[in-house]
């Protein structure tokens, strides 16, 4: 053991000194004592001054440091599937019977072996009891286990993988097991035979749908040993009742069929539809013969006013890409020269939520006000430029400002590309902390040439923002293309450049992609509330299986766009009635449901169940989990409180339920599990085969003891051992005192 030094912040010189100052002390206290003989005053002196000398060392916090070359068994990893399928009972495979023999052999290797257990399912997890490994997760992440493995990969020199390979991931779990540099030992559990199985495999849907409209689902079945048989697959409500029936015809030993259905949306909120199979004729098993999914019916749809006052190409894009859309409900209004709509039928009892006016406006503001029956000023609007093709002066309304000077600014050609919107003159609304505005969320970035557009040459408008740029041919100068504005509780969005038909007419599906998107979120946008934009909170996804951590995420931000650090965030948890829970359970829902009206009053009916805190997190940013282990559909509502004050309310919804992935797919995985031992330079075994596994360790020198080195550091003072010392010499010199009748 070596002496490295001390660890204080206190001048060596001062420390020096109060120790001798405390010794001249003492040592005066005693000399002086006429009824001590010489002895005794030096007895005394020393043991007082042992215990003093004693503290002031600790006080300086001395380390010592020592290091010894052990011999150490090597460092082994035990991967351990907990997913259901490790519990079916196939073949010579008998579910957790075998699976608990397996670990009573792997148990004999920890004599050998440093061993440290890990299990992975919905997530990995250290396993401190093995006896009590419960195969019960709904999901075999074995390729995120592996990639975890890698952060760990220092500490150990192989890896134990009992699983049987069936898992959903799309990235080879080989290539992943490769990159760690450890050679995985393979045990390979369950069976390799195939089975008389009929199974519903997955429901695409929408997740989103709109009251009125019709859904489609896409039921995908895999039949497997039913050669020239026929299937009865049928859709039926949360009540049982039967919306729709079909048969279908299994032409090949090993087939996946998908059949669509279709069902009106007649109610809103959240609609669970059950998928069933028919039971076949010694089929192995039932658990996957059913399948439920569910649709969040919303009476949300956006009315959109298209008054279009030109003739142009742009005119038919917009409402092609409106009437397209099921999230809006479009009516078009066209105003001819003479100040009358073309349409006949002018329907009075239109509810406008988002106005377009399309072109140079053939009349006043306040005109087209009393022509159309609505206030245009106090809907939300966007006002696309279309220059008039003849020159007048209809226009002597302030409202129209402040686009007014556009109708007599010079026009000129632009490009609209990467370049123009990576420009630093572009510039963004102050509120949003992301780098990109939401109208171009999700709108693909256009590479190569674009298609020419015209436009005005004009400045950004006082009061508006500029948030897409193009550039002008004539001096390669950014001019801003769309600018918006947000007012009280309504937006404007004005759009000074046309011909965006040619990318509707593009050949190259991104130049069509991006004007759906962008004049899709461009409705989204001015239709939304923008007060409620600074609140996001939500749950990670809106399904979960059972064993499952529900995770929720808030993001805050105060009335000037900054991060708010100092709320509070409180989510209440409803479940929703018994019958409800029972008979609503759905499958891989990826969009957030946010029915806040049925989910209010969802949670004045139902009981509460459960609530949370989240925890600030750093940049306005808020998570919380908490874990629900019965299924069931569950309200919840998201408080946010500022210095006690209520500052914001929101409601949404999430599901619960048993997922049956784990017996879709039932035929172990040999192929991948042989790639993951080969790759790796370890070893594949069956399940009863564990002695060769352990004399293939053996030969690779797995149990072979490695050098070890122990590094220590000693502090003295986390020691009691040395106050005890203090309190014997200082209990030695009171008795003495006490002897010569010093006390």
């Amino acid at each position: 053991m070596e002496f490295v030094g001390f660890q204080h912040s206190f001048p060596a010189y001062l420390i020096l000194l109060i120790w001798l100052s405390c010794i001249a002390l003492i040592w005066r206290s005693y000399s002086k004592n006429k009824k001590l003989g010489a002895k005794e005053k030096v007895g005394l002196t020393l043991l007082r001054c042992f215990s003093i000398t004693i503290l002031f060392l600790l006080l300086l916090n001395p380390i010592f440091f020592s290091s010894d070359l052990k011999k150490s068994p090597q460092n082994v990893m035990i991967l351990l599937d907990s997913s259901e399928s490790m519990n079916l009972i196939k073949g010579e495979y008998k579910g957790a019977s075998t699976y608990r023999n397996v670990l009573k052999k792997l148990q004999q290797l920890e004599p050998q072996l440093n061993v440290e257990w890990y299990q992975f399912g919905n997530f990995l997890r250290p396993s401190s009891r093995i006896d009590s490994l419960d195969l019960t997760d709904s999901d075999s992440r074995l390729t995120q286990a592996i990639q975890q493995v890698q952060t760990l990969k220092e500490d150990f020199q192989g890896v134990l993988l009992v699983t049987d390979g069936i898992h959903k991931s799309t990235i080879d779990a080989s290539i992943e097991a490769e990159l760690t540099g450890l050679p995985f030992y393979v045990i390979a559990m369950g069976d390799t035979n195939g089975v008389q199985d009929v199974s519903i495999v997955d429901v695409q849907r929408n997740s989103l749908g709109y009251l009125n409209t019709t859904h489609e689902f896409l039921v995908s079945v895999q039949a497997d040993g039913y050669v020239h048989k026929r299937v009865i697959l049928s859709m039926r409500d949360a009540m049982g009742n039967i919306l729709d029936t079909t048969i279908l015809f299994i032409s090949s030993n090993d087939e996946r069929i998908l059949h669509p259905f279709r069902v009106t949306l007649k109610e809103t909120g959240l609609q669970s539809f059950n998928f069933t199979i028919e039971e076949l004729e010694n089929e192995w098993t039932l658990m996957n013969n059913e399948l439920r999914s569910s649709v969040q019916v919303v009476d949300d749809q956006i009315d959109v006013v298209h008054i279009a006052n030109q003739v142009h190409p742009d005119i038919r894009m917009i409402r092609d890409i409106m009437a397209t859309n099921p999230q809006i409900r479009l009516h078009t209004l066209t105003l001819q020269q003479n100040g009358q709509f073309l349409e006949s039928d002018l329907n009075s009892e239109i509810e406008a939520d988002v106005i377009i006016i399309h072109g140079e406006p053939w009349v006043d503001v306040l005109d087209l006000k009393e022509k159309a029956g609505f206030d245009l000023l106090s809907k939300p609007l966007v006002y696309l430029h279309i220059p008039s093709p003849v020159d007048r002066r209809l226009l002597n309304s302030s409202a129209w400002e402040p686009m007014y000077p556009w109708f007599s600014n010079s026009v000129g050609r632009f490009q609209l590309n990467n370049e123009a919107f990576e420009d630093e003159s572009a510039s963004f609304v102050s509120s949003w902390t992301s780098n990109e505005h939401p109208l171009l969320a999700d709108v693909p970035k256009l590479t190569g040439t674009t298609p020419t557009l015209s436009g005005i040459l004009n400045s950004q408008l006082p009061m508006h923002d500029a948030i897409l740029n193009a550039r002008y041919f004539a001096d390669q100068e950014n001019y801003p293309t769309i600018q918006v504005k947000q007012y009280n509780s309504n937006r404007m969005v004005l759009v000074s450049h046309w011909n965006w038909y040619l990318f509707y007419q593009s050949l190259r599906i991104l130049q069509r992609d991006y004007v759906d998107q962008l004049f899709s979120n461009i409705i989204y946008w001015v239709n939304s509330n923008p007060n409620e934009d600074n609140v996001q909170i939500n749950t990670t996804r809106t399904t979960y299986s059972v064993n499952e951590s529900v995770e929720f995420n808030a993001t805050l931000l105060n009335d000037s766009g900054q991060p708010e650090n100092d709320a509070s965030v409180e989510i209440l948890i409803y479940q929703d009635a018994a019958p409800k829970s029972s008979e609503y359970q759905v499958e891989g829902m990826d969009n957030q449901l946010t029915a806040y009206t049925e989910s209010e009053k969802s949670n004045n009916q139902s009981e509460l169940r459960f609530n949370i805190q989240l925890t600030p997190s750093g940049f306005g940013e808020y998570t919380g989990i908490i874990d629900i282990d019965e299924e069931g559909i569950f309200s919840y509502s998201a408080i946010v409180r500022k210095n006690g004050v209520e500052m914001h309310r929101s409601s949404a919804q999430f599901i619960i339920q048993q997922s049956n992935d784990e017996f879709v797919v039932t035929r172990r995985d040999n192929e991948l599990l042989g790639r993951i031992s080969s790759q790796t330079g370890g070893i594949l075994v069956e399940f009863n085969e564990l002695e060769e596994l352990e004399s293939s360790m053996r030969t690779n020198g797995l149990f072979e003891t490695v050098d070890l080195l122990i590094e220590e550091y000693f502090y003295p003072i986390r020691q009691v051992f040395w106050f005890i010392i203090v309190f014997i010499l200082l209990g030695i010199e009171w008795f003495a005192r006490k002897w010569y009748g010093l006390l």
